[in-house]
């Protein structure tokens, strides 16, 4: 009962943060005219253009065109990540192509500065996109593409992805709008990624140490995950039984399915988390 509660419990938290981020960008955002990064940036220059060849009648369509980007990216995520990953993804962006969908733009700003307003959905959006991480899903575009690069190639990274695509996305702007819906553009995803980072407390790596007297785990974490994974034998003070001890060190937003993978072949492990530590040297990549 109480994994089926921890389950309903994220993806409530999934739905929520999907709103939040739609309902930010909705309201505050695309009044103005002012795009996102990733793949919802994507997905709003697409629709810009498609625009000029097709009559959507005024309908709002951005959050249709993001998950047909998706679904080749839901793919991935399934052949490349895993199965959790790609439940997970696959209720993100469905929910946000849903509430990209439902939640009316305004005709008109209903903030009369468009530096509050861009401070006002950097702050909604990225507080949406940060419980999404935290809950250990993903909102898909351009996260699928960095989740898949940091496990196939060693220098990759979900940050390093996420700033080759906006550089692409926000240079596209350039070459079809005033400098000034660039300008705002931009200083929206400052907001957007401090709030995110404050939510999600991305860069900060997790020691884990796992207790069990099963096989497998090692072998599990390196297969599907890539990290290293260190193991000795202990012995029990009271009961003088040895298990096994497996320490590595993670990024935070792993640490959700690290947990999942281990208790899955010992839902009786013993596992401590330990937030904060310095990783000196060696070969920890961090992912985000």
């Amino acid at each position: 009962m109480e994994k089926i509660n921890s389950r309903w419990a994220k993806l409530a938290v999934i739905i929520v943060g999907s709103f939040l981020y739609t309902f930010g960008m909705n309201y505050f955002l695309i009044p103005y005219g002012l795009y996102s990064g990733g793949g919802v940036g994507i997905a709003q220059v697409l629709t810009y253009l498609l625009g000029k060849i097709i009559d959507f009648g005024g309908k709002n369509v951005y959050g249709i065109v993001y998950f047909l980007i998706n679904i080749p990216l839901l793919v991935l995520a399934w052949k490349g990540i895993g199965k959790g990953f790609l439940i997970k993804t696959l209720i993100g962006s469905a929910a946000i192509s849903i509430f990209a969908s439902i939640i009316p733009i305004p005709e008109t700003p209903i903030v009369d500065s468009v530096v509050a307003s861009v401070l006002i959905a950097g702050i909604i959006t990225g507080f949406g996109v940060g419980l999404l991480l935290v809950a250990g899903g993903s909102g898909g575009g351009v996260d699928v593409i960095g989740m898949w690069a940091a496990r196939k190639f060693k220098n990759a990274s979900v940050g390093k992805i996420s700033l080759y695509v906006n550089v692409a996305v926000y240079a596209s702007l350039l070459l079809m709008f005033d400098i000034e819906i660039v300008i705002y553009s931009l200083i929206y995803m400052v907001f957007f990624t401090l709030m995110m980072d404050r939510v999600h407390y991305q860069n900060i790596t997790v020691r884990l140490m796992i207790f069990t007297k099963q096989e497998g785990i090692d072998q599990k974490i390196l297969k599907q995950t890539g990290r290293g994974v260190t193991e000795w034998t202990g012995v029990g003070a009271y009961t003088k039984e040895e298990t096994k001890i497996m320490i590595c060190c993670i990024n935070k937003f792993e640490t959700a399915e690290f947990v999942e993978i281990i208790h899955s072949i010992d839902p009786k492990a013993f596992v401590i988390a330990d937030e904060g530590v310095s990783v000196m040297s060696g070969n920890f990549e961090k992912r985000l």
